[in-house]
């Protein structure tokens, strides 16, 4: 799960657009091509930018969206509060906002919403952040808006194991062997973390542009053509775990779904490596991406093992570095140790206090200690 990372990176790249901008109400403007006549659809229109100027961003009872879904859901608009971290509303002011499309599908509508940023100058330069699908259903006699997930997943299957209900496309044959060891996983897991049992959804599919879709990103910065293993990113505070590349059995991310919540500070380290260690990456164990990294690093004594992006281009140093990191904690003092390595917090200088704190290496010494370290256990 590289969400916060990935996001945060973009964010930075995209700084210069948003230094340049200043708070406004939001201005939507509409493609010619929206019917803006038909009465329906004007309806649904004068909503969304009813709703876009509501303060989306903070939690409150909000008039224009459906009622039963902020009952279940807090927050209750999923995509925009999913994969970004924060809500994506918070650069709401400092964008550029398009209606796409408003379509009919069934008995509900979807708007389709473009979110860029532009330079200003003589020439724009533009960067999309999103296009959002967004619905919209009658509630009573007046259109509120709702999450597209419903909506776009009504042919899937659903599936309830335990806590975890398995939500599917209608081709995929349910693997009962597989959820149940899934299922398993979620208990043991929980049991040894001593956690409440809690409901988790848990939506995959083969391709995590499928899955991203299918909660509303008809694009999203994530997006990619890249062949990997199985993909993920979570909805901590609705206990929602979206997956591609992947099916009932994805233990990595329901680690994250489980235990990043009692350390809201951990560091990208522990937090992806302990997933890492205990429920694999991208389809493979941690074993698996020790050896395959320290075969690369072996050949380039002149890379920091720390700065090295990795041999995969979604398993960075926090999944395979990270790992080894939980591993000799857990190691040396058991789940206790690895408690305390979650404890710091999530910059660069709580790392190495971390390492220094736990396994007495420095920062000049470190390279050396990783290196030797990922040696040892790769011919394990």
């Amino acid at each position: 799960m590289r969400r916060s990372v990935i996001s945060i990176l973009y964010v930075l790249i995209l700084w210069p657009y948003l230094v340049h901008s200043q708070p406004h109400v939001i201005v939507v403007s509409v493609q010619s091509s929206v019917d803006t006549s038909d009465h329906d659809i004007a309806s649904v229109l004068t909503l969304w930018k009813s709703y876009l100027n509501s303060r989306p961003d903070s939690n409150y009872a909000n008039p224009y969206w459906l009622q039963s879904e902020q009952r279940v859901y807090k927050p209750f608009d999923l995509a925009p509060n999913t994969w970004w971290g924060a809500s994506f509303y918070q650069w709401l002011n400092r964008c550029r906002v398009t209606v796409l499309s408003i379509s009919k599908h069934r008995d509900a509508f979807i708007i389709r919403t473009m979110f860029y940023l532009s330079k200003p100058g003589d020439v724009p330069d533009v960067n999309v952040l999103e296009i959002l699908q967004t619905g919209v259903r009658l509630e009573g006699e007046r259109y509120k808006l709702c999450n597209v997930l419903s909506i776009n997943t009504q042919s899937w299957q659903r599936e309830q194991l335990g806590r975890v209900k398995f939500v599917f496309p209608p081709e995929h044959k349910f693997n009962r062997v597989l959820a149940e060891r899934m299922n398993q996983f979620v208990d043991s897991l929980g049991k040894a973390w001593e956690l409440p049992i809690v409901p988790i959804e848990y939506y995959f599919a083969d391709n995590i542009n499928r899955v991203a879709k299918a909660l509303g990103f008809d694009y999203w910065p994530a997006e990619s053509n890249v062949k990997s293993g199985p993909r993920g990113f979570v909805d901590f505070r609705n206990r929602i775990i979206y997956s591609g590349g992947s099916d009932e059995w994805h233990p990595h991310e329901f680690v994250h779904i489980l235990i990043n919540p009692l350390f809201p500070n951990i560091n990208p380290y522990f937090s992806e490596g302990y997933a890492t260690l205990v429920g694999g990456s991208s389809g493979n164990d941690l074993m698996w991406h020790i050896r395959r990294n320290h075969d690369y690093l072996k050949d380039h004594p002149e890379i920091e093992v720390l700065t090295f992006k990795g041999v995969d281009p979604f398993v960075g140093p926090a999944y395979f570095i990270g790992g080894l990191l939980c591993k000799l904690a857990q190691e040396k003092g058991g789940l206790p140790l690895i408690r305390r390595l979650m404890s710091y917090g999530p910059e660069e200088k709580d790392l190495y206090i971390a390492i220094q704190d736990t396994f007495g290496v420095n920062k000049t010494d470190l390279n050396n200690f990783l290196r030797a370290k990922l040696a040892e256990y790769a011919q394990k």
